[in-house]
Formats: C-alpha cells, structure tokens, sequence
C-alpha cells in the first residue's frame, strides 16, 4: 500500500521538520489468512514445539490473580526480511531477525491499557523444523482484544513528531492545527510515538527508542490524509468502513507503545 507524499508546501514553509523526520514502517494490517512464515497481526507463531508457551500469572485489575497460569494470546509476529525498521542488533550482539508479540486479554492492575504485554524476540535460523501448531488456549475477559487474522503490506514512510512534541518556536509559527496529523497514525514499527515526552527505560534509565505502535484504528478525523492511495475511493460509509478503519478488530482505550531500550534490551510497554 502507498501513504500519499507527505505535504510538499509544508515542508517548504517549515524546512525544520526534514531535520525531525525519521522513517517508519506503516503495517497496513487488512484482514486475511496469515500464516506461520508471515509477518501478521493475529496470525499463527513460528514457535517451537519444545518451548513452553508463555503465559501470564500477573496480578489483575480488581486484585486477583488467574486461577492458574493464563496463556497468552498472540498478537503480531514480525519477520525483519519484511519490515525495514525492525531493528536487528540489540544488546548482547545476538542479532534477533523475528519479533514475536503476545499479550493477555485480562484487565491488569499495573497496565495502563488493560492487557499484559509480552515481547519476543529470536533468530530465525535458531528456530527448529518442529513448531507448534495448537497452541494452548486462556481466559479471554474482552472480545474486542482478540485481534482478527489479518497479512501486513508494510510500507516505509518518513514520520514526524506529534503537535506537542514539536519544538515550542517551531510550533507557534503554525497555523492552528496545521501539525495535528504529522505523525503517522495505526499500526507501525519505528517513527515517533503519538504522544509526546521521553520515555526512560524501567531498568536503566536511558532513553528507550520506540519499538512498536499498537493501534485500534488505522486513522480517523483527523489523520484521514493517511488513507492509503488504494483506499481513498472506498466506501466508508458503516458496517463496511470499520473493515478499513479497524481492520484488526481491536478496540483500546489509546494506542499502545512498546519500546525497547537501546542500551540494556529492555522491552516496556507505555
């Protein structure tokens, strides 16, 4: 899929914004029938046969914890072989190639959107020719955090921060709301996050670099210049639009971030 070219009078009138973009890749998640050796959101694991699942045993949002350990869910497996930004060299030298996202679609006490969020990360040339093919099945409290199956067609795009995140006298020579859609909204890995501010690895404190944007919808209102090329002449009038605007079924109170810290690997949730 293509994102229309980002405003070239914009970029004109405002030259420092070139110096602030860094690219992207746009997920573009639309429903289908992934399988183990893709990339996808909702689709099969490439994950061995002779590894425990991972499960949750956190404490939930009213006190109580899983009757037993809970297993997770899956929710997005990424190849690197198919997303540019995917970073491949992470501390300890080990050059991960596939990411592997799970989560538990429980209410938690201690995350900020409800889910439990777990992160993994392999190489592809350690992955045995066994795999698991009937993963163990948990508690679902939430429907609506069940994603639907659906094949990615990444794109890499240049991104640009958030309205707030916007140097001060950058941002009060704009028109009112000139820089609400800079950055690019939905399902992304790399880029700048949709809200601003730093975000300090829990472990040691360094700046953590953002990872993964988790999304509900694919854009709205106010990021509609987003819609993919091939999409703009698409009914999107209801039910039929929520198939494009949600293509992956979910439904958050916000996005969620995953970033990963640069220097230690720790992998954090905001």
């Amino acid at each position: 899929m293509i994102t229309p070219p980002f405003a070239p009078e914009i970029l004109a009138e405002f030259p420092e914004l070139t110096a602030l973009g860094r690219t992207a890749t746009r997920l573009h998640p639309r429903g289908g029938t992934p399988g183990v050796g893709d990339s996808h959101v909702g689709g099969p694991l490439a994950w061995p046969a002779d590894e425990p699942w991972p499960v949750c045993t956190r404490e939930l949002r009213d006190g109580r914890r899983h009757a037993r350990p809970n297993p997770l869910v899956p929710l997005a497996q990424l190849w690197a072989s198919d997303i540019p930004d995917l970073p491949r060299a992470v501390p300890g030298g080990s050059e991960p190639d596939l990411l592997q996202v799970l989560w538990c679609p429980v209410e938690h006490l201690r995350e900020p959107h409800g889910p439990a969020v777990q992160v993994h990360r392999r190489r592809s040339a350690d992955l045995p020719p066994d795999l698991l093919t009937d993963p163990p099945q948990g508690d679902i409290e939430r429907a609506e955090w069940i994603p639907t199956p659906c094949v990615l067609h990444p794109e890499q795009i240049m991104d640009h921060p958030c309205a707030d995140a916007l140097p001060a006298a950058l941002r009060d020579r704009m028109p009112p709301g000139v820089a609400a859609g800079f950055v690019a909204p939905g399902w992304k890995v790399g880029g700048h996050p949709r809200r601003p501010g730093a975000m300090p690895c829990p472990q040691c404190g360094t700046r953590a670099e953002l990872l993964l944007v988790v999304a509900d919808r694919e854009y709205d209102a106010e990021t509609y210049h987003w819609i993919p090329v091939e999409e703009q002449d698409l009914d999107w009038s209801a039910p039929h639009g929520d198939a494009y605007e949600r293509p992956t079924g979910l439904r958050l109170d916000g996005d969620l971030h995953v970033f990963a810290c640069p220097d230690c690997g720790t992998v954090h949730v905001a």
